[in-house]
């Protein structure tokens, strides 16, 4: 029977307090806190909110880590949360800094394109030779009826526009975990991607089997 499936959790308060607790089953907890029905720290301080995860662990592990963040300063807790994400938050600005100069780029590029279109439909004048006059007699034109052929219509079907490739589950985690340089951990996947905690750690424990990505700490994974 494996025991690792034990995670100790922390969230905060509705008076911005902390609160750490263990569970195996993170969304039933949280439910049960938001609900009245959880720990009796958090029922007069309720709505509660998800600020990290651990990765599994077996029950004994989760206790010994529990006891070890409870007796951290709410400072200190405060400030790594903190950090964390401010990290996030400079990641995020890079990747918008990035995007931008991508689409000016691409502006550029559409802008030197219709200039080259234009200078292409500009008609070329082809000067005439003069015809020189000769003094004969025109022989007269014999009329000939001329049937009159219909004119057939022809459809020109549109090129139909490519399908967008979308990308699956495991492509957008894997992409996810690329621009984390240091590593990221499971609640900023979940975040990120917006799948549920189950489907985000099969993915990453599937990557990991198939050496895509490489725990560098409890947790926390980097693309290999």
């Amino acid at each position: 029977m494996d025991e690792r499936r034990w995670i100790v959790y922390l969230i905060r308060c509705s008076d911005e307090s902390l609160y750490c607790g263990v569970t195996n089953n993170l969304k039933k907890r949280l439910a049960a806190h938001n609900l009245g029905r959880g720990a009796k720290y958090t029922r007069s301080r309720r709505p509660v909110e998800l600020v990290g995860a651990s990765s599994e662990m077996t029950k004994s592990d989760a206790l010994k880590l529990e006891y070890q963040i409870k007796h951290i300063h709410a400072s200190k807790k405060n400030y790594e949360l903190t950090k964390e994400r401010n990290q996030e938050m400079k990641n995020l600005k890079k990747e918008l800094q990035a995007v931008n100069r991508e689409i000016k780029a691409l502006s550029k590029k559409v802008d030197r394109m219709i200039v080259t279109v234009g200078k292409l439909d500009k008609p070329k004048v082809v000067k005439a030779k003069p015809v020189k006059k000769t003094a004969t007699k025109a022989k007269p034109v014999k009329k000939v009826a001329v049937k009159k052929t219909p004119v057939k219509k022809v459809v020109v079907k549109k090129p139909s526009a490519k399908k967008p490739v979308k990308l699956t589950a495991t492509d957008t985690v894997l992409n996810i975990i690329k621009r984390y340089k240091k590593g990221v951990g499971i609640p900023i996947l979940k975040m990120k991607s917006g799948f549920n905690d189950k489907k985000v750690r099969n993915i990453v424990q599937k990557a990991f089997k198939e050496g895509k990505i490489k725990r560098v700490d409890k947790g926390i994974y980097v693309k290999a």
